[in-house]
């Protein structure tokens, strides 16, 4: 088994790469939740700026679309070692544990294989963007720069799928 069972909302990590792994994926995640929480006051400082003095904050929704973008990717990794992804399981209820590994492990596989994908192309954007110059309507941000989180989040996102894909393959093997 690649996990310690402490209780249901704490599993740790046997390995200490697999500990690594878990732990910066927690802190992606707390910074997804800090950039999450200032696009909400983002948000509420506006409507309030809006209603009481007829004065929002000037590329609010700006604002709040790059955090969301941020904070999205940042919550990725742990969601998927957390095992946290939404699956449609009234298919698979009765297949055995050695067949549900299986398929936990295709599954990580193929979706490293496509944050790995997402990653490398937005690298490629976010390059584009920065050429030439890409910048928000009304606050003239540059875009590249949310770009580089979001990349990063997308490298420990296939990071921790491939991590995942080994874990089942050895539950499989019974290593």
């Amino acid at each position: 088994m690649g996990f310690e069972k402490k209780n249901f909302f704490n599993i740790r990590p046997k390995s200490s790469f697999g500990r690594i792994l878990n732990l910066t994926s927690r802190c992606f995640a707390i910074f997804g939740g800090f950039v999450l929480l200032t696009a909400a006051l983002i948000s509420i400082f506006s409507i309030f700026g809006r209603v009481v003095f007829s004065l929002p904050i000037l590329g609010d929704f700006e604002l709040v679309e790059i955090a969301c973008a941020v904070a999205i990717g940042s919550f990725l990794p742990l969601c998927h070692l957390k095992n946290g992804n939404v699956i449609v399981d009234f298919i698979t209820a009765n297949l055995s544990k050695k067949k549900l590994n299986f398929l936990d492990a295709v599954s990580s596989l193929i979706f490293g294989l496509v944050a790995l994908f997402f990653s490398s192309r937005m690298i490629l954007g976010a390059k584009d963007m920065y050429i030439y110059q890409e910048e928000t309507m009304l606050l003239a941000f540059p875009i590249w720069i949310p770009f580089l989180p979001v990349i990063l989040s997308f490298f420990l996102l296939t990071i921790c799928c491939f991590y995942t894909f080994v874990l089942k393959i050895n539950e499989i093997l019974g290593n």
